[in-house]
């Protein structure tokens, strides 16, 4: 490498992914807080960035207790602008504890 050369930025396992592809968004919420269901909403938030024909499985489970339910969303993303956006809606609703 030249003094010019700048080294490449690092890489993380996100730049591994080859598009499209089919993604599953793992979200925890708190269940009977919010004014529809924790698998509805986490629907609504993911259609902001991909249509229904998009969704290709969702499923939610409920915990022992009953006091919170993770919703698993699988989606078909078509860039990484799409994968950031989705995890980013995730991560700045009040109602999602938790995303994997």
């Amino acid at each position: 490498m030249s003094q010019g050369d700048k080294p490449a930025p690092p890489k993380d396992g996100f730049d591994l992914i080859e598009y499209p592809c089919d993604y599953a968004f793992k979200a925890m919420c708190r269940s009977g807080t919010m004014n529809t269901a924790p698998s509805q909403h986490v629907q609504q938030l993911v259609l902001r960035h991909v249509s229904h024909a998009e969704i290709v499985n969702l499923n939610s489970n409920s915990s022992r207790t009953g006091k919170f339910e993770s919703v698993t969303v699988t989606v078909r993303l078509h860039s990484r602008q799409q994968l950031e956006s989705i995890y980013q809606a995730l991560a700045d609703s009040d109602d999602v504890l938790m995303t994997l």
